[in-house]
């Protein structure tokens, strides 16, 4: 029996193109013994026709854009005619033969970003509970099946998920779990519920301990900190942060032990960005990206870095990246894409909006973007800056935030347009 494309609106869409889904399928190739860019490229196609289905039923027109959506268009053209440019037109010689998987990727993202413009389904209960425990799921078996890596730090014991996932993208994937498990610790008020998403959000922190991954942990604390400040309020929300800063501060001991007896090099590798201000070279990097800025501000040179320190790479810094790429006249446009995105977040989580699960996904890509991954791979990224940007301030405030009774209905009454 075949999937409706309203069940698989409000239920799968968001799994299958976001984390969970992704996480899981990756396990196959490992288990089958097959080549890990088969099954990777493989769930491209399927991500792509399923997006490509979304937007074909969408009853919306294209041609009816708010200025958000357009801006973004505008952005995505000037990205693409810039990636074409440097992939097909004028190479460098540090791009290899990344090139032509770099842009379909990229213009894939777009694609699945245009299948996210607003709809109440993508942020529905049965999406949130289908994400919520599919991610619980592959996480677990994570746990058990992860693979050590020694490529990344080989002083430091250090976990991938899978062959395919690797010790950064395991980590961020636990914060992704740990930030759900919040808003639904939060959100929903039965003790027994309240229980389950506080032992998910265990998990999720094992996970992080498991890949030795610093990233989560830092944008874990930044996420939850913006998180707890527009939920709550300034006072409540810095009591309870400085009341949970104050725990860990008094039991530091007995974590860095517990994590140490895990087998995690997490708590090493904290205190070496602490003390030592170690940060595996991003500052030479930014320094270097900087200057090739300089060189070509108005329409920028390559998006990798054609030469010096990091040649062959991404900056680690979307601002960077995209300024580097597109000079100033793609990084205004997305400077300002990213304002109002940070601002519509603040108040969707503010109004008690049931997206807010979502918004607390964007906000964790969003600061994970500010030091490591890349601008012009994140698909996540493009995706949920365009459904943050597509919801309109003047209805999610009177139709989707959850009633009193924190029942929320299957769909909400009114769809922006």
């Amino acid at each position: 029996m075949g999937i409706s494309y309203n069940t698989y609106k409000e239920k799968y869409h968001f799994s299958v193109n976001l984390y969970s889904i992704f996480l899981i399928v990756t396990f196959i190739p490992d288990i089958v013994g097959i080549d890990n860019s088969l099954v990777k490229y493989l769930f491209w196609v399927v991500r792509l026709s399923l997006a490509l289905w979304i937007i074909y039923k969408d009853y919306r027109s294209v041609f009816r854009l708010s200025l958000f959506e357009f801006l973004f268009v505008i952005l995505a053209l000037i990205y693409t005619t810039n990636l074409f440019i440097d992939v097909f037109l004028d190479p460098i010689p540090a791009l290899k033969n990344s090139g032509v998987t770099d842009f379909v990727g990229f213009c894939i993202g777009i694609i699945l970003a245009f299948s996210f413009r607003y709809d109440p389904a993508f942020h529905s209960e049965s999406s949130f509970q289908f994400f919520w425990v599919s991610l619980t799921f592959g996480l677990i078996v994570a746990y058990f099946l992860a693979v050590e890596n020694v490529q990344f730090d080989v002083s430091n014991v250090r976990y991938d998920a899978n062959s395919t996932i690797n010790t950064i993208m395991y980590g961020q994937t636990g914060c992704a779990l740990a930030l759900v498990s919040l808003f639904g610790f939060i959100h929903y008020k039965k003790g027994l519920v309240k229980i389950l998403f506080a032992l998910t959000f265990v998990v999720g922190l094992l996970s992080i301990a498991k890949a030795g991954s610093r990233s989560p942990v830092v944008v874990l604390a930044l996420v939850s900190i913006f998180y707890m400040i527009a939920r709550l309020g300034k006072v409540k929300g810095l009591l309870i942060l400085s009341t949970v800063v104050g725990l860990i501060l008094i039991n530091i001991k007995a974590i860095i032990g517990l994590l140490s007896s895990l087998g995690s090099s997490l708590a090493i590798r904290l205190t070496s960005m602490i003390q030592e201000g170690e940060t595996s070279g991003r500052d030479v990097i930014y320094s270097n990206t900087l200057s090739i800025i300089q060189e070509s501000p108005i329409f920028g040179s390559y998006y990798l870095i054609p030469k010096g320190i990091g040649a062959g790479g991404y900056p680690h810094n979307y601002f960077l990246e995209v300024f580097m790429a597109t000079g100033i006249v793609g990084g205004s446009i997305f400077l300002a894409l990213v304002l109002y995105s940070v601002y519509q977040s603040y108040s969707l989580i503010k109004s008690r909006h049931f997206s807010s699960w979502i918004v607390g996904l964007y906000l964790q890509i969003l600061v994970y973007g500010m030091f490591s991954t890349g601008l012009y791979t994140s698909q996540d990224f493009w995706i949920l800056l365009f459904y943050i940007g597509s919801l309109k301030t003047s209805s999610f405030i009177s139709t989707d935030r959850i009633p009193k009774n924190n029942k929320l209905p299957l769909r909400s009454r009114v769809l922006a347009k």
